[in-house]
């Protein structure tokens, strides 16, 4: 439990002690300071705001709406060639282990577009922003077109975590690597037009 605390106290210490361009690459929360606020209270949120300006980097994607409202993530995405692809994302779980998966599973809205691939890129987009504020503090910069691997799974898609380019450095050779053990997520709400994920840490919340 000690080692466990100090390195959420090392989690901490590395956000406070970011570069102004690494404050930049927090968002999509608005900063380190309500980071840590958010790691204090066990819980981290993406507003409608974060999840468009997310979605508006992935490949070809040329206008955004995104509308947070009845516990769905409501995408109407149009594409360079024109296309215009309208489906709802819910999250409905994650699967967090010690050393392990990393996973948050989606349901999406109508089912008949879980196999598209573009459905499947903004999913992964939205992965990445769900990384991003979870553990942000010790992840490098973003870089274009951050996304996580997506898989079917049966009517649903799961995005694993650890796909994320930033995150997989920090997994590979980063000696904050066990933060992304210690941070996870118990659950998701979507309310007053944001995404709210609750965070389980196996310790009590800093300054607590």
């Amino acid at each position: 439990m000690a080692d466990r605390l100090d390195l959420l106290k090392s989690f901490v210490r590395s956000a406070t002690k970011a570069s102004a361009d690494r404050l930049r690459d927090l968002k999509p929360v608005a900063n380190a300071r309500k980071m840590l606020e958010e790691l204090k209270a066990r819980r981290a949120t993406l507003d409608e705001a974060m999840i468009g300006k997310a979605l508006a980097g992935a490949t070809d994607v040329r206008g955004v709406s995104v509308r947070l409202r009845d516990g769905r993530v409501g995408c109407d995405l149009t594409y360079d060639d024109g296309a215009q692809v309208v489906f709802s994302v819910i999250p409905e779980r994650a699967r967090f282990a010690p050393r392990g998966a990393k996973e948050v599973v989606f349901r999406i809205e109508p089912p008949e577009r879980v196999s598209e691939a573009r459905v499947r890129d903004a999913v992964g987009t939205l992965a990445a922003a769900i990384a991003r504020a979870l553990w942000g503090p010790v992840l490098g910069p973003r870089e274009p077109n951050e996304t996580a691997l997506v898989e079917r799974e049966g009517a649903r898609l799961r995005a694993d975590l650890r796909s994320v380019p930033a995150v997989r450095a920090v997994l590979e050779g980063s000696p904050l690597a066990m933060a992304l053990d210690v941070i996870g997520i118990d659950g998701f709400e979507i309310a007053d037009r944001a995404l709210r994920f609750h965070i389980s840490l196996p310790m009590p919340p800093v300054g607590g």
